[in-house]
C-alpha cells in the first residue's frame, strides 16, 4: 500500500472492547475482507500475516500486517436516501399500474356485461311487447343473473339499483308464472329506468 493510500487508525479501548474488536478482526480475516473506517480491503488468500510485538516502559504494542489482494480499496456501498426514494417511487408506480389494470379489467367486464344485457333485453322486449309471446327461458335467466351482477358495480347508478332489481325480480317471477301482462309492465318499467340511468351516467 502506497503512502498515498495509507490508512491509520488510533484509538483507546478498554480490555473488553479490545478483545471484542480482535474477535471481529479475526472473523474478517477468515472472510478475507478487512474493514477500516467505511472502506473494505480484500486480503490475498495466500497472504502471510506478520505480527510485531513489542514491550517497552511497562507497555505492550503490536502490529499486524497482511498483503491485500489488490491495491485498490472499494468503499462499502450504503443505500442512499435518494435510492430509497427511487425504490419507493417505483413501488408506488407498480401499485398504480396494478390498480389501473384492475380498473381496466373491471371496465372491460362491465362493458361486455352491458352489451350482453342490452342485446338480451331487446330480444325480451320484442317477444313480450311486439310479438305478445313469452321469450326464451335462457334470455330471462341470463338477463336476471346479469342484472344482479350489474348492480354490484359502484358509481354506475347506485340510486337506481334497488328499484331496478325489484323490477328484474318481478320480470323473472312473471315469466315463471307465464304472466305476459305482468312481464310487459316489468319490461316497460325497466326500459324507463334504463333510459333515466343512461341519461345521468352516460
Amino acid at each position: 500500500m502506497s503512502e498515498k493510500k495509507k490508512k491509520n487508525l488510533e484509538f483507546s479501548l478498554s480490555v473488553k472492547e479490545t478483545a471484542e474488536n480482535l474477535r471481529k478482526l479475526a472473523d474478517e480475516l477468515e472472510r478475507g475482507v478487512v474493514s477500516i473506517s467505511e472502506e473494505e480491503f480484500d486480503i490475498a488468500p495466500d497472504t502471510r500475516v506478520m505480527i510485531d510485538l513489542n514491550s517497552k516502559n511497562n507497555k505492550v504494542s503490536f502490529k499486524l500486517k497482511c498483503k491485500l489482494a489488490n491495491q485498490l480499496a472499494h468503499k462499502k456501498v450504503k443505500p442512499l436516501i435518494k435510492d430509497k426514494r427511487i425504490y419507493h417511487t417505483k413501488k408506488s408506480k407498480v401499485k398504480e399500474q396494478q390498480s389501473k389494470q384492475l380498473r381496466d379489467n373491471a371496465l372491460e367486464e362491465y362493458t361486455i356485461l352491458k352489451k350482453r344485457m342490452s342485446k338480451d333485453f331487446g330480444a325480451i322486449m320484442k317477444s313480450c311487447i311486439k310479438e305478445q309471446s313469452l321469450p326464451k327461458p335462457i334470455l330471462i335467466e341470463r338477463f336476471y343473473r346479469d342484472s344482479k351482477a350489474m348492480c354490484n358495480y359502484p358509481d354506475k347508478g347506485e340510486e337506481f339499483y334497488k328499484t331496478y332489481l325489484n323490477q328484474a325480480e318481478s320480470l323473472n317471477k312473471a315469466f315463471k308464472n307465464s304472466d305476459l301482462q305482468a312481464m310487459n309492465y316489468a319490461v316497460t318499467t325497466l326500459n324507463r329506468l334504463k333510459k333515466e340511468c343512461h341519461e345521468r351516467y352516460k
